[in-house]
Parts: C-alpha cells; structure tokens; sequence
C-alpha cells in the first residue's frame, strides 16, 4: 500500500469530508494507518471543519428574506428599502464573514508555517469563538455537569473539575470539547447576570512544568490570566477588567487544588 501514488492534500480533505468514492475510502484509511503524519493532517482538517461549522451554522439556519424568495420562486416584488441595500449589506457580510473565517483558521495557518499558536492566544481565540455564541456555546449544559465533566475527564484521559464561581457571580453555562495545537482541550463556559461570559480552558501537556506562576495576556481585547499546575495548562479569558479576572483566576487555582488534594491516590 505504501508504494502506492502519493495522496493530494485534495484527496486527504476529500477523506476528511466524507466526499471520496466508496472504492477509495479503504485504500487511504490503509494509508493514514501506515502514515502518523497523514493521519494527523486528516484530524486537523476534521478539527478545521468542525470549528467552521459551529462558528456559522448558526447564520446557515436564519430564515431568508422573503424578497430572495420571491426571486427564486420567479414571481416580481416590489424593491423594498432592505433590496435596494442589499448591496452594501452584501458587502459588509463579506467582510464580516472573511475576519471571521481568518480569525478562526489562523491558528491552523500558523501552526503549519512552524509556529504553534501560543497557549493563551488559543485560549482567547477559543473564548471569542463560543462566547458570542447564543445558541449553542457548549456541547453540554450545566444542567449534565455530572455527565460533562466525566466525558470530558475521559476525552482528554485526566480527571478534570468544573469550578463553582457562583461566589463571585457567574453560574456554569457548560462545557465542550475544543481542537488545540496537539491535543485536545476543554472549555468550560461561565455567565453572569449581565450575560457576561468567562471561560476556563484546561490542556493536558507533555511534560511537566516546573514554574506555576499566573501570567497575563492581553490577546485582541480578550484579557487572559494563565498558570501551568504540573503537566496540565489552565487560562481563564473574559472582557473583564484586569484585578477582576485575577481574582477569579485565584479562586479557579485554589479549587482546583483542593479538588486534587482531596482526590483518592492511584
């Protein structure tokens, strides 16, 4: 199977897609066996895909302007104001659609070029990404934190725990699994009275670190405090002002650690 032709980065994306004919699928599944690399380009085009959707789906499912109807359907209507407009509407969608379609892909270009996204940038761009999502920010509701947090816990193969910050005023919204330079993340989605919203990005790393201190970022108006506890990386991101993310970052830290204490030894 190795000796075969190389695969095109078309045929890899057509594999991710689910779009190449059925007498190929089993040849190049036998190849992403043989081939990690190929394997893992797949998985980034299936991670890619996946943020896209999540990220306009929500726009694909709004209901069309009865004057596009009425066009497809053959019959004349009467120019309305928003018909005439449709120009500069047209216009300012594709700006918006192409700053966000960048926004999300960038990480993705970066990392290919050789330089990994930074781990509190794909903690901004993951918060700023689901956030602003009003109909579907997590995979899973608070009202399954239960459920949440053990599939999660198994997704990312550690014990994860979901701080309660009802104290300081936001209640869980949820949680879901996110895409990361190399492995997998999980985001758990907090909101305030206010509809503000601050989330909790935690990554397991390779190797342990050695230095827990908490760092700042400040990526693209997403504040972001960050620390790594052993080998696993925590970053909270919000629009908050600065003393008032590190005081919620510390309460995140101290829970955090009381729940690994208090955790039954292997």
């Amino acid at each position: 199977m190795s000796a075969g032709l190389p695969l095109s980065e078309d045929d890899l994306s057509a594999y991710a897609d689910r779009q190449l004919p059925p007498e190929r699928v089993a040849e190049v599944a036998a190849r992403l066996v043989e081939e990690p690399a190929l394997a893992a380009r797949v998985a980034a085009i299936q991670r890619q895909n996946a943020m896209l959707r999540d990220a306009f789906d929500p726009w694909l499912a709004e209901a069309l302007p009865r004057d596009f109807i009425a066009a497809a359907s053959g019959r004349r209507a009467r120019p309305s104001r928003a018909t005439r407009a449709w120009p500069a509407f047209a216009a300012a969608a594709s700006l918006l659609a192409g700053v966000a379609l960048g926004w999300l892909v960038r990480g993705e270009l970066l990392q290919r070029e050789g330089t990994p996204v930074t781990f509190p940038r794909q903690a901004a761009l993951t918060h700023a990404l689901y956030a602003t999502d009003a109909n579907r920010p997590v995979e899973i509701w608070a009202n399954e934190e239960e459920r949440m947090v053990r599939w999660l816990s198994k997704r990312l193969s550690f014990p994860l725990h979901a701080p309660n910050l009802n104290s300081v005023g936001f209640a869980l919204v949820g949680g879901r699994l996110v895409a990361g330079n190399e492995r997998p993340g999980a985001l758990f989605m907090y909101e305030n009275a206010d509809k503000q919203r601050i989330s909790l990005l935690v990554r397991k790393d390779a190797e342990p670190a050695r230095e827990t201190a908490f760092r700042y970022a400040l990526e693209d108006g997403v504040g972001v405090f960050y620390w790594i506890d052993d080998s696993c990386g925590y970053a909270l991101s919000g629009n908050l002002d600065k003393l008032q993310l590190l005081s919620i970052a510390r309460i995140v830290y101290g829970q955090l650690a009381a729940a690994e204490a208090s955790a039954p030894k292997p």
